[in-house]
């Protein structure tokens, strides 16, 4: 598992390491390994954390650069001008992509 990745969707979701160990009925050291990527958590956590959180299993565990579940739930806490700001500077980048490939 990506560490890195569930301390800021575990920051995102406001738990701190013993909140989200009281949630998982682990210690507080335990969640401060896998986020330092010491150790792994079990299957069924990973299954656990993914359904609390709203998050795939492929972004926590580094498979996939995007997560659109995660996406959408931070997009949501946006204004409506804000999210159509994001949507046309997302345009823009993938337009400046194709150009550079031209």
């Amino acid at each position: 598992m990506d560490g890195s990745r569930l301390r800021d969707v575990r920051k995102d979701n406001g738990d701190t390491q013993e909140t989200l160990g009281k949630k998982l009925n682990v210690a507080t050291p335990t969640v401060s390994k896998w986020e330092q990527g010491l150790t792994e958590p079990s299957f069924d956590i990973l299954k656990q954390i993914c359904r609390m959180y709203q998050v795939s299993a492929d972004y926590l565990l580094g498979l996939s650069d995007d997560d659109p579940i995660l996406n959408k739930k931070r997009q949501t806490k946006l204004s409506g001008e804000s999210r159509a700001v994001l949507r046309r500077f997302e345009e823009f980048l993938i337009f400046q992509d194709s150009k550079r490939k031209e």
